[in-house]
C-alpha cells in the first residue's frame, strides 16, 4: 500500500492536472511537503492543487508556495521567449532542429508552468554544428559551456540550452543502437522553417526509453510520471501494436506494463500490487533525478557485465578516465590528445586538495560491494529492467 504522504502527493498533482479538489489527511505538513516539492521540482506542479486547500496561504510555506509560483511563472516565460528566439534564428539560418522532452510536454499541461525546465533539449544535426549553430549561439549571447558524449551545452541568463547530437548517450549502447542519432524519426513539420517533429507515437517511445534510461541509472522524479499521464491525456488514440512492438524490440515492454499499472494507481484508482508499490517508494525515497548511491551501483552493475573485479575496475577507471571522458572538462584534449597523461596529472592534485572529493570516493567504493550490486541488479530485474549491453 503506499502511505500516507504519497497518497497526498499524488491528490494533489491529480487535483492540479484535472482542476479537482484534492483529497488530504489532516496531518498534511505544509513544511514538508514544500521542501519535497524543491526536491522533486514540481513545486509549481503542486501549488495548483495547494491552493485549492482550505487557508493554505495563511501559512508561512503556504506562502512560499505562492511565491515561487510567481517566480516560476515568469522564468518559464523568459524560457518560452528564449526558445522562440532560437527556432525563429534556426528558421532564418536553414539549421534543421527538433524540439524534445520537456520543451514539449508542458505544452500539454494546464498551465506550462506546472512543468519546471532547467534546460531546452534540442536535436541538432551535428555536422551544421561548427560553421552555422556555434557562431549563431555566440551571437545571441550564449556562452559556450561544455561538449559531452551527446550534446553541446550553452548558457544564457541562467537557462540552459542543450543542443543533442543525438536522443541517446551512445554509452547507453543497447537503447543507442536502436535511436541511432535520432533523425530516422524526424519528419519535417508543415510550413516555412526548419523544424522537425516526432509522430506522436515515437515520440512516445522515446519519452519512455529516456525514462527507463534514468531509472535505471539512478533514479527518476515524479516529472516523469506525470509526463505520461498528460501525454497520454492528449494523445488517446495511438497505436499501441506499434508502440508495443517497438518497446518490444527495446526489451521495454515489461517495464512499460509495469509503469501502466503505476499510472493506473496514482490517476485512476486502480489497485495496488507490489510493483506498483516497489516502484512509487522508489520514486518518493530520491530526488527530481534519483541519487547518487543509484548512480554509483547502476555504474557497477555495468561494470558486472564485463568483469567479476568491479571494485578493481571502478578505481582504476577513477585514476585512469577514459580520454572521451577528460576531454569534456580538459578541452584542449581535443586538439592535443597527447596530453592526456598530464591532464590526469592535473585531475589528481586536484584531487588530492579536495578532502570532499576523496570522502566522496572513498565512500563509492564502499557501495560498491557484490552484495549491494547484485541487489540493485535483481530491482532493475524486478521491473522489468537491465543492461541490455553485449
Amino acid at each position: 500500500m503506499l502511505n500516507s504522504f504519497e497518497k497526498n502527493i499524488i491528490s494533489l498533482i491529480k487535483s492540479s492536472l484535472d482542476g479537482t479538489p484534492p483529497s488530504i489527511s489532516d496531518t498534511l505538513d505544509l513544511e514538508v511537503l514544500y521542501k519535497f516539492s524543491q526536491k522533486m521540482q514540481i513545486t509549481p506542479l503542486l501549488y495548483y492543487g495547494v491552493e485549492k486547500t482550505p487557508n493554505a496561504f495563511d501559512t508561512i510555506y503556504g506562502k512560499r508556495f505562492l511565491k515561487s509560483e510567481i517566480v516560476y511563472s515568469y522564468l518559464c516565460q523568459k524560457q518560452s521567449e528564449q526558445i522562440n528566439v532560437l527556432k525563429r534564428e534556426f528558421d532564418k539560418e536553414k539549421i534543421d532542429y527538433m524540439l524534445l522532452k520537456g520543451s514539449i510536454i508542458r505544452e500539454y499541461y494546464p498551465n506550462v508552468d506546472m512543468r519546471l525546465m532547467s534546460d531546452a533539449d534540442i536535436l541538432i544535426r551535428k555536422e551544421q554544428f561548427k560553421k552555422k549553430i556555434k557562431p549563431l549561439m555566440k551571437k545571441l549571447g550564449y556562452v559556450d559551456v561544455l561538449e559531452s558524449d551527446h550534446e553541446y551545452v550553452f548558457t544564457k541568463d541562467g537557462f540552459q540550452i542543450e543542443l543533442h547530437k543525438r536522443l541517446i548517450p551512445s554509452y547507453n549502447k543497447d537503447y543507442y543502437a536502436y535511436f541511432g542519432d535520432g533523425w530516422r524519426l524526424a519528419r519535417k513539420k508543415d510550413g516555412d522553417n526548419s523544424e522537425y517533429e516526432m509522430t506522436s507515437e515515437d515520440n512516445f517511445v522515446y519519452m519512455f526509453t529516456h525514462y527507463a534510461k534514468h531509472y535505471r541509472d539512478a533514479g527518476i522524479g515524479i516529472k516523469h510520471i506525470t509526463d505520461f499521464y498528460v501525454f497520454l491525456k492528449k494523445y488517446k488514440d495511438l497505436d499501441w501494436i506499434y508502440i508495443n512492438q517497438e518497446l518490444e524490440s527495446l526489451q521495454l515492454l515489461e517495464f512499460w506494463k509495469n509503469t501502466q499499472k503505476m499510472l493506473g494507481v496514482w490517476f485512476n484508482d486502480a489497485e495496488c500490487d507490489e510493483i506498483s508499490e516497489f516502484m512509487t517508494h522508489r520514486i518518493f525515497s530520491g530526488d527530481a533525478y534519483g541519487t547518487h548511491e543509484a548512480h554509483v551501483l547502476s555504474q557497477g552493475v555495468k561494470t558486472s557485465k564485463t568483469t567479476k573485479n568491479v571494485r578493481a575496475k571502478t578505481f582504476f577507471k577513477s585514476v585512469f578516465p577514459a580520454y572521451k571522458e577528460m576531454k569534456i572538462s580538459h578541452r584542449y584534449l581535443s586538439k592535443a590528445p597527447f596530453l592526456l597523461p598530464l591532464a590526469w596529472t592535473f585531475r589528481w592534485v586536484a584531487i588530492i586538495f579536495n578532502p570532499k572529493r576523496i570522502k566522496r570516493n572513498r565512500h563509492n567504493m564502499k557501495t560498491l560491494t557484490n552484495e549491494n550490486i547484485h541487489t540493485y541488479q535483481s530491482e532493475l530485474n524486478y521491473v522489468g529492467l537491465d543492461f541490455n549491453f553485449e
